[in-house]
């Protein structure tokens, strides 16, 4: 049944939120008191004179944070201040600290880093969305915060959990997590009326097969006609890589890419080999089930073209649905999205791998007081009052509370056009994800769904790599050279527009010609002295 248009603005905001050391440098990266230029900064308040930050304030005195606040749009609403005003009297009282928060766009986030650290400027915080932490590692743009984190950041060991794992580099810990569950299932998520229409139940306590769900196929778009589709295959590489393989079979990329090679976990959570996803016969048996499935016309024939988002595709009317992630909000996000009510056939039970965040926070080597910037990220962990504060706003101002009960806390924005709001973060990076109020339409129970989610994983489905993350540095050249030829091939083997037969032996020569035999090697070698380090 379609949902009423009315609330579209409303839900695809809320699909945005659901989104989304040392004293020393190490791996190139300056110490506490230097710039990328190697100015001396032991004379900044909050440094000794060797250049080893200490957390305390001499006589009392605030410490100011200076912390990037991003947005779509970089811009503030009349209620910023209010915010931060009410942010800094939590943190004032509380631990000391006094936040500047500093609007950044998020396009313009790695370029603003890199300008304002390589120009000496004091961040104290910044953040990283989509492009990994390995960057501003290798460019010396930030520190190792381990010590800091054993010193004062309990809350976001607490929360943030293995989540952590994805956030070292060569031994060191660089980064501060986006928290959220810790892993995924998959599956065909599918429009209920079109099934309902057809007779086609779906058992949820099911695992089905992709010979059972070709059967679904078959009846909807005899049913449907020529001009109807079963299947969306984005044409986002990783999107393909992380949805559409990932319900087929399970993997882990080692904190990279398939360029460098994968864990075939389908095989075995345990065996640290590191194989080419592309030579294996699990990848030949999918690149032929495309090519059939668009060949029996399930899937378009300009599909490898289509460069639409999959939910404006859903919204059309004219696809039965597409394989993604379905963890419990999965589902919902895309009902609010596409405006059909969906329903999921799991094919790929959860399981956890620790990849590199594309979501974190950061302390730059331009930071006064690192260990204050630790201690202030840590309190939006320790305090979910200052990190709803940060992702809602004010109540009154910004927000109602609709709802509060056991099971959670529900909330609604006082605008359904949230370009009026006062206050407005449309990214969900504040503190714990898990423990937040939640957004109508989404549901009161949703945290707790979640949690339970989370918990109900088994050991036996966690990766042995999981804390592993491959350093690519030394094969940088054959990585994007491979990472071109997977471009290349990668998207018409996913929507079945080449036929495997002939192209893919030629997507395996050209991917030994970029070197990927040299890769996996290097990434095995990696990872068999980051176990036997990890044994002793």
């Amino acid at each position: 049944m379609m949902k009423k248009k009315g609330l579209a603005l409303i839900l695809c905001m809320a699909m945005l939120v659901s989104l989304l050391a040392s004293c020393g440098g190490g791996n190139g990266a300056a110490g506490p008191g230097e710039g990328t230029s190697g100015k001396d900064t032991s004379g900044v308040a909050g440094t000794d004179g060797s250049g080893c930050t200490e957390v305390s304030n001499a006589g009392g005195e605030l410490v100011n944070i200076i912390w990037q606040w991003p947005s779509i749009s970089g811009t503030t609403g009349t209620g910023f201040q209010a915010v931060e005003d009410a942010l800094n009297e939590m943190m004032e009282r509380d631990i000391g600290v006094h936040v500047t928060l500093e609007p950044v766009k998020v396009s313009d986030l790695a370029n603003q880093t890199t300008l304002t650290v390589s120009s000496g400027e004091q961040l104290d915080i910044c953040f990283e969305l989509g492009t990994g932490i390995q960057s501003l590692i290798s460019n010396g743009l930030i520190l190792p915060i381990d010590e800091y984190v054993d010193a004062y950041g309990a809350a976001i060991k607490e929360k943030c959990g293995s989540r952590l794992l994805g956030c070292y580099y060569q031994g060191k810990l660089y980064a501060v997590p986006n928290t959220d569950v810790d892993g995924n299932s998959f599956g065909y998520v599918a429009r209920k009326d079109l099934l309902d229409k057809y007779g086609i139940t779906v058992d949820p306590g099911k695992l089905y097969t992709m010979e059972e769900i070709e059967e679904i196929f078959a009846t909807v778009k005899a049913g449907e006609g020529d001009s109807f589709f079963c299947q969306i295959p984005s044409t986002s590489l990783n999107t393909v890589e992380a949805m559409l393989w990932g319900a087929y079979k399970e993997f882990d990329t080692l904190g990279a890419t398939t360029a460098s090679g994968v864990m075939m976990l389908n095989r075995s959570f345990t065996d640290l080999k590191v194989e080419n996803l592309y030579t294996s016969e699990e990848y030949a048996d999918y690149a032929n089930l495309m090519y059939n499935w668009a060949q029996k016309g399930y899937i378009s024939k300009d599909a490898a073209m289509n460069t639409e988002d999959v939910s404006v595709l859903m919204s059309s009317g004219n696809y039965l649905g597409y394989f993604r992630w379905t963890t419990p909000n999965g589902v919902f996000d895309l009902e609010s999205t596409t405006g059909y009510d969906m329903v999921c056939l799991e094919t790929v039970p959860a399981y956890i791998t620790a990849p590199a965040p594309t979501v974190s926070w950061q302390i730059p080597i331009t930071s006064v007081n690192p260990a204050k910037a630790v201690e202030a990220l840590n309190y939006i962990y320790e305090n979910n009052e200052a990190a709803w504060l940060l992702q809602w706003g004010l109540e009154g101002q910004d927000y109602e509370v609709l709802e509060t009960n056991e099971d959670g806390i529900s909330i609604k924005y006082l605008s359904e056009d949230t370009t009026k709001l006062p206050y407005y973060q449309p990214l969900g990076i504040y503190g714990s994800r898990l423990e937040w109020p939640l957004l109508v339409p989404n549901p009161i129970d949703m945290n707790k769904r979640l949690l339970d989610f989370n918990a109900s994983i088994p050991e036996s489905r966690k990766s042995a790599a999981i804390g592993y993350i491959f350093n690519s540095e030394s094969v940088s050249a054959e990585v994007a050279a491979i990472t071109a030829v997977i471009a290349q091939y990668g998207t018409s083997f996913s929507c079945g527009a080449i036929n495997p037969k002939t192209a893919l032996p030629e997507f395996n020569r050209a991917l030994d010609d970029a070197g990927i035999k040299k890769v996996i090697q290097e990434n095995q070698r990696q990872l068999s002295e980051w176990d036997g380090q990890n044994s002793k």
